[in-house]
This record gives structure tokens, C-alpha cells and sequence, in this order.
């Protein structure tokens, strides 16, 4: 968990550029399956009619799951399917301007001296929940939040001080 922690730190750098973090991120999450492998055919079909306009798509296995990781739109994802082809959980790595309008207000009203760095929406059975990464001039901050806009602190790491 520390490892995935340091490694959002990193991209969502106010310093990088967007296509630093684009290529970085998608590294490093294809990058954490050792083996590349092809899906078969109904799976390639389905993921082609759903994201037609996907770039830079990778293939792995991760134990029974087969795992796509893609970008689209400025935004990266990351998506686990079983072998009936369903959804089992899925990444989406992006920007606050996509977060839905109830998650937005809540994190801004609740940490409106912080700003937003990077989002991660999380789907699985439960639902849909997101993951913001915030920050001061001290401090990185990790919030989680529902879709209704229930937010709650996740964890808070001082800065390195220069």
C-alpha cells in the first residue's frame, strides 16, 4: 500500500507535465504484471465496442482475471475481468474536472484551503467510490468519498521540506 501511496505522490507532482504523468502512471500500473497475454476473443470484442477509442492498450493476466490497462480521453484505467467477461474491478486515474458535481462540492466545502492533485475512481460490486489526492503547502492528504459526496480522511503525509 506504501509503494502505491509513494507512486501517486510522485505523478500527481504539481511540477510534472500531464504527458509525464500519462506515460509515467501507465508504466507503472502495466508494468506491475510480469506476464502479457491475449484475451479471448468475446472479451476483445466487448472491450473494443466499449472503449472504442482507447490508446496504448496492454493485456496481462493477474491470476484467473485478465487485466487491461489503457488510456482514453486524458484519463488512464485499469480493468480486471473474469473469464464470463464481467467487470470485476476497475481504475480510473483522473482529473478533478471529472469528478461528478455531489463528490466535487463535498471535498471542496470540507478541504477548501487544499488542492486537488488527482483522482482515482474506484468500481467494483460495491459501487463507485473515489479516492482524491490533495495537498497544501505541508501536507499531502488522501480522501475517500461515495458518490453521494460522504467524504472521510484516508491518511495525511508531511511534505519533504526542501
Amino acid at each position: 500500500m506504501k509503494r502505491i501511496t509513494f507512486l501517486r505522490v510522485a505523478v500527481f507532482h504539481p511540477m510534472l507535465t500531464v504527458k509525464r504523468i500519462a506515460l509515467v502512471a501507465l508504466m507503472v500500473f502495466c508494468s506491475q504484471s510480469s506476464l502479457f497475454a491475449a484475451p479471448n476473443e468475446a472479451l476483445l470484442r466487448l472491450f473494443n465496442h466499449t472503449f472504442p477509442e482507447a490508446q496504448y492498450i496492454r493485456w496481462t493476466e493477474d491470476g484467473a482475471l485478465d487485466v487491461v490497462c489503457f488510456v482514453q480521453d486524458d484519463s488512464q484505467y485499469r480493468i480486471w475481468y473474469d473469464k464470463q467477461c464481467t467487470l470485476v474491478y476497475s481504475l480510473r486515474y483522473c482529473g478533478e474536472n471529472e469528478l461528478p458535481l455531489t463528490v466535487l462540492r463535498a471535498v471542496k466545502k470540507k478541504y477548501r484551503d487544499r488542492h486537488i492533485e488527482g483522482v482515482t475512481e474506484i468500481t467494483n460490486r460495491a459501487g463507485v467510490s473515489y479516492e482524491v489526492l490533495l495537498s497544501d503547502a505541508n501536507k499531502w492528504y488522501s480522501v475517500t468519498s461515495t458518490v453521494s459526496g460522504n467524504v472521510a480522511l484516508k491518511y495525511s503525509l508531511k511534505k519533504q521540506q526542501e
